[in-house]
């Protein structure tokens, strides 16, 4: 049986893929996230085995206290699936520090937080799978995406570092990358957001990626692969174009 340790399942595309993967009655799945409620509801209707334990990813005690948790239930996982995310749409004209230190301790830091107690774990075994959810924002600076873009720069710079480090131990890292999915957070968005995904779209996506040997799962495609492209410009041409797109 798979064990698989779901940060940020209490909803959007967390709890989809909560969703998705307890479809499998061969996982396991330890589910968290800060809103207790919100996780014992998914725990008691999907189909797998599962436990929740509460932790807020921007407290280094409860990241700590909830690790010691699962060690004492389940003694160890085989799979780290960083989903936790903050979102505020933010102009660099209008800059709220306290938006963008939240932004970044959750979305970059967190994951730190949590990667201090499994990369330790998962290096002892000779084994793991550590997934962290990104985001095409990440690729390049984009207009009106002043932190949250940093945050998930940052994420992809360390999936990056984690696959050229822990690939010696039998350690298997992605990083995955959406594009435009409805949740909470994305309606927070004043412009039409293209090729726009729903939570269980992305899911399936996700966990179809995951069985891969691919170090990224994007989607969709299209949109992602022009993103992508767009992220290779020189940066003349890129700036000329972002400037048109800010000017619409």
């Amino acid at each position: 049986m798979k064990k698989i340790w779901l940060i940020g399942a209490s909803e959007g595309i967390g709890r989809a893929l909560a969703e998705e993967l307890g479809q499998d009655v061969d996982n396991f799945l330890i589910l968290s996230a800060r809103d207790s409620d919100r996780l014992e509801s998914l725990s008691s209707h999907i189909k797998t085995k599962s436990m929740f334990c509460r932790v807020d990813v921007a407290d280094n005690a409860s990241v700590e206290n909830g690790w010691k948790e699962i060690k004492s239930k389940v003694e160890t996982i085989d799979t780290l699936i960083y989903c936790a995310g903050y979102y505020r749409p933010m102009s660099s004209e209008d800059i709220k520090v306290e938006e963008i230190e939240k932004i970044i301790d959750i979305n970059l830091v967190g994951a730190y937080r949590v990667l201090t107690h499994v990369v330790p774990e998962f290096i002892r075994k000779k084994d793991g799978h550590i997934a962290l959810v990104s985001s095409i924002a990440g690729y390049r600076g984009l207009p009106k995406d002043t932190g949250y873009g940093s945050s998930k720069a940052g994420l992809i710079h360390l999936a990056e570092n984690l696959r050229c480090d822990l690939s010696i131990h039998n350690i298997k890292v992605q990083i995955i990358n959406p594009g435009f999915v409805k949740t909470r957070l994305t309606d927070l968005n004043d412009f039409k957001m293209p090729s726009l995904m729903t939570t269980k779209q992305a899911a399936v996506l996700i966990k179809k990626g995951l069985e891969s040997r691919g170090f990224e799962i994007r989607f969709p495609f299209i949109f992602s692969s022009f993103i992508k492209i767009l992220s290779l410009l020189p940066y003349r041409i890129y700036f000329w174009l972002t400037k048109k797109t800010n000017q619409n």
